[in-house]
């Protein structure tokens, strides 16, 4: 099995990772080699059940590591989540590993000291070595202190949430240029639709919400009110439909904001807020 994983925090010397790794896959008395990827690679134990190879990084991360472990030879190779987490434990850092392959190459989920995972976004410079920054993560980690505490709204965006309505209705309207009517109704009419699941199913799948991700999709909803029109009437009336029955969603699950806008020049929806704060 190969694990791809990164280290925050202090470097680690290869001695000590070595038996962190022993202890995390739990290899019982067997060999683990750990060596820099730059260096001789003529001393190497090639036949160890456990290899480990590791780069020196720059800024937040410590070390970048590539770990094969040979199944028929130890106990257990976990998944690399547990082992990220085990390693974490074991060497007293965080862990960084890949989140889900759908997601930009910034996310990771990074495991913590205390043996469980959290969300962050890592960024890279483009100096070259480049200089990795942990820039923001959903929990706090305490050996973090310079990284924001937010849910990533690049997580939230991707979240997988159903808009039959909008792929029935959108099927017979042709995509368009991005900047054109169609194109921006094929946008905000999926955008609209996956906010009125979110408020329909309490928030799920992950249970929160970001408020300016919820005043972005309010501004969605305004621009199908400018760009619906400008369709013509074969598509607009089955659009105008559909966005009657998302609008009878939306106000179900809402109330009325405390205190609200002008309500002569602000549209119904911009003056209403979830029953239910997730954030």
């Amino acid at each position: 099995m190969i694990y791809d994983l990164l280290l925050a925090g202090a470097s680690i010397p290869p001695a000590s990772l070595a038996e962190a790794l022993a202890e995390a896959v739990r290899t019982e008395g067997a060999d683990v080699d750990v060596a820099d990827r730059d260096g001789d690679q003529s001393q190497r134990d090639w036949a160890a059940p456990v290899l480990c190879g590791y780069i020196r990084l720059r800024g937040d991360l410590s070390l970048a590591l590539d770990i094969y472990v040979e199944d028929a030879l130890v106990n257990e190779a976990p998944p690399e989540p547990e082992l990220a987490r085990r390693l974490a434990a074991a060497l007293g850092v965080p862990v960084l590993y890949p989140a889900e392959e759908d997601l930009p190459p910034s996310a990771y989920w990074l495991a913590t000291s205390s043996g469980h995972s959290v969300r962050a976004r890592l960024l890279s410079s483009d100096d070259e070595p480049p200089v990795h920054v942990i820039d923001a993560v959903e929990e706090e980690v305490p050996s973090l202190p310079r990284a924001t505490i937010e849910v990533l709204p690049e997580v939230l965006d991707r979240e997988p949430i159903p808009t039959p309505l909008s792929d029935t209705v959108l099927a017979t309207l042709p995509p368009g240029a991005t900047a054109s009517a169609e194109g921006q109704v094929h946008c905000y009419l999926r955008v609209w639709e996956r906010l009125t699941h979110r408020l329909a199913s309490n928030w799920a799948p992950s249970d929160r919400y970001r408020a300016d991700l919820f005043h972005r999709d309010l501004e969605a909803r305004d621009s199908l009110e400018r760009v619906v029109p400008e369709l013509g009437e074969e598509h607009a009336d089955a659009l105008r439909d559909a966005v009657t029955r998302l609008d009878q969603t939306f106000s179900e699950h809402t109330v009325p904001k405390p205190t609200q806008d002008n309500v002569e020049a602000a549209p119904w929806w911009q003056n209403r807020v979830p029953r239910h704060m997730p954030w």
